[in-house]
Protein backbone atom coordinates (compact mmCIF):
# COMPACT_ATOMS: atom_id res chain seq x y z
CA UNK A 1 0.00 0.00 0.00
CA UNK A 2 1.50 3.20 -1.14
CA UNK A 3 0.60 6.43 0.50
CA UNK A 4 0.73 9.66 -1.86
CA UNK A 5 1.30 13.04 0.40
CA UNK A 6 -0.64 16.00 -1.29
CA UNK A 7 1.15 19.35 -1.08
CA UNK A 8 -1.23 22.18 -0.11
CA UNK A 9 -1.85 24.83 -2.73
CA UNK A 10 -3.85 25.75 -6.25
CA UNK A 11 -2.70 24.25 -9.26
CA UNK A 12 -1.87 26.46 -12.24
CA UNK A 13 -5.03 25.54 -13.95
CA UNK A 14 -7.50 27.22 -10.73
CA UNK A 15 -5.35 30.07 -10.63
CA UNK A 16 -5.87 30.71 -14.03
CA UNK A 17 -9.44 30.10 -14.39
CA UNK A 18 -9.65 32.85 -10.98
CA UNK A 19 -7.73 35.13 -12.72
CA UNK A 20 -9.61 35.28 -15.59
CA UNK A 21 -13.23 35.06 -13.60
CA UNK A 22 -11.69 38.39 -11.68
CA UNK A 23 -10.52 40.38 -14.99
CA UNK A 24 -14.24 39.90 -16.36
CA UNK A 25 -16.05 41.45 -13.37
CA UNK A 26 -13.16 44.62 -13.09
CA UNK A 27 -13.80 44.95 -17.05
CA UNK A 28 -17.58 44.94 -15.89
CA UNK A 29 -17.22 47.25 -13.23
CA UNK A 30 -14.56 49.74 -14.93
CA UNK A 31 -17.15 50.38 -18.27
CA UNK A 32 -20.48 50.80 -15.94
CA UNK A 33 -17.93 53.40 -13.92
CA UNK A 34 -16.84 55.51 -16.89
CA UNK A 35 -21.00 55.44 -18.01
CA UNK A 36 -22.03 56.62 -14.68
CA UNK A 37 -18.99 59.33 -14.75
CA UNK A 38 -20.42 60.64 -18.20
CA UNK A 39 -23.97 61.07 -16.88
CA UNK A 40 -22.83 62.86 -13.73
CA UNK A 41 -20.60 65.61 -15.94
CA UNK A 42 -24.09 65.91 -17.95
CA UNK A 43 -26.30 66.24 -15.12
CA UNK A 44 -23.62 68.57 -13.23
CA UNK A 45 -23.31 70.27 -16.61
CA UNK A 46 -26.88 71.06 -16.93
CA UNK A 47 -27.02 72.23 -13.75
CA UNK A 48 -24.41 74.74 -14.02
CA UNK A 49 -26.06 76.11 -17.41
CA UNK A 50 -29.06 76.96 -15.40
CA UNK A 51 -26.98 78.81 -12.86
CA UNK A 52 -25.66 80.95 -15.63
CA UNK A 53 -28.56 81.83 -16.50
CA UNK A 54 -29.68 82.51 -12.62
CA UNK A 55 -26.93 84.92 -12.55
CA UNK A 56 -27.75 86.93 -15.66
CA UNK A 57 -31.15 87.10 -14.41
CA UNK A 58 -30.22 87.89 -11.13
CA UNK A 59 -27.41 90.26 -12.13
CA UNK A 60 -29.85 92.12 -14.64
CA UNK A 61 -32.73 92.89 -12.36
CA UNK A 62 -30.06 94.45 -9.38
CA UNK A 63 -28.26 96.47 -11.50
CA UNK A 64 -30.58 97.42 -14.00
CA UNK A 65 -28.59 96.92 -17.17
CA UNK A 66 -29.03 93.72 -19.62
CA UNK A 67 -26.66 90.73 -19.31
CA UNK A 68 -25.59 88.01 -22.18
CA UNK A 69 -24.48 84.62 -21.75
CA UNK A 70 -22.74 83.23 -24.57
CA UNK A 71 -22.10 79.62 -24.93
CA UNK A 72 -19.11 78.14 -27.14
CA UNK A 73 -20.41 75.01 -28.60
CA UNK A 74 -16.48 74.28 -29.84
CA UNK A 75 -14.62 74.40 -26.47
CA UNK A 76 -17.49 74.20 -23.42
CA UNK A 77 -16.95 77.94 -22.81
CA UNK A 78 -19.18 80.09 -21.75
CA UNK A 79 -19.49 83.54 -20.82
CA UNK A 80 -21.79 85.94 -18.74
CA UNK A 81 -21.31 90.04 -19.11
CA UNK A 82 -22.73 92.50 -18.48
CA UNK A 83 -24.05 94.84 -21.57
CA UNK A 84 -21.37 97.88 -21.79
CA UNK A 85 -18.94 96.22 -20.24
CA UNK A 86 -17.70 96.10 -16.85
CA UNK A 87 -18.52 92.24 -15.59
CA UNK A 88 -17.48 89.37 -17.08
CA UNK A 89 -17.09 86.01 -16.16
CA UNK A 90 -15.68 83.19 -17.76
CA UNK A 91 -16.34 79.55 -17.32
CA UNK A 92 -16.04 76.05 -18.88
CA UNK A 93 -18.90 73.25 -18.59
CA UNK A 94 -17.69 70.00 -16.85
CA UNK A 95 -14.64 67.99 -19.44
CA UNK A 96 -16.78 66.71 -22.56
CA UNK A 97 -19.52 68.25 -21.56
CA UNK A 98 -20.40 70.86 -24.54
CA UNK A 99 -23.22 72.69 -25.80
CA UNK A 100 -25.36 71.76 -28.46
CA UNK A 101 -24.74 74.90 -30.51
CA UNK A 102 -23.84 78.18 -30.14
CA UNK A 103 -25.76 80.65 -28.49
CA UNK A 104 -26.18 83.99 -27.13
CA UNK A 105 -29.11 84.27 -23.99
CA UNK A 106 -29.70 88.04 -23.75
CA UNK A 107 -31.56 89.06 -20.90
CA UNK A 108 -33.35 92.72 -20.37
CA UNK A 109 -32.80 95.03 -17.50
CA UNK A 110 -35.84 93.45 -15.71
CA UNK A 111 -34.56 90.15 -15.85
CA UNK A 112 -36.23 88.82 -19.04
CA UNK A 113 -35.01 87.38 -21.96
CA UNK A 114 -35.60 88.92 -25.28
CA UNK A 115 -37.29 85.31 -25.74
CA UNK A 116 -37.82 81.69 -24.56
CA UNK A 117 -34.57 79.98 -25.00
CA UNK A 118 -33.53 76.26 -24.05
CA UNK A 119 -29.36 75.52 -24.03
CA UNK A 120 -29.21 72.05 -24.71
CA UNK A 121 -25.56 70.48 -23.62
CA UNK A 122 -24.36 66.66 -24.72
CA UNK A 123 -21.68 64.31 -23.86
CA UNK A 124 -21.11 60.89 -24.81
CA UNK A 125 -24.11 59.59 -22.53
CA UNK A 126 -26.66 61.65 -24.06
CA UNK A 127 -28.40 65.10 -23.87
CA UNK A 128 -30.11 67.57 -21.10
CA UNK A 129 -31.32 71.34 -21.40
CA UNK A 130 -31.97 74.30 -19.42
CA UNK A 131 -34.68 76.57 -20.48
CA UNK A 132 -35.71 80.57 -20.04
CA UNK A 133 -39.06 81.26 -20.19
CA UNK A 134 -40.70 84.53 -21.33
CA UNK A 135 -40.91 85.49 -17.66
CA UNK A 136 -37.26 84.81 -16.80
CA UNK A 137 -37.79 81.62 -14.83
CA UNK A 138 -35.04 79.13 -15.47
CA UNK A 139 -35.57 75.25 -15.52
CA UNK A 140 -33.57 72.02 -16.72
CA UNK A 141 -34.23 68.68 -16.73
CA UNK A 142 -31.75 65.87 -16.02
CA UNK A 143 -30.38 63.09 -18.26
Amino acid sequence: MSTRSRQGGYSLLELVVVGMVVAVLLGLAVSNWHGHAERQRLRYGVAQVASALRVAVERAKAERIAYTVTFNADSGDYTIARSGGGFLENARLPDRVTAERNLIVTVSAFGRPDAACTVTVRNGSGTAAASINAAGGISYQEP
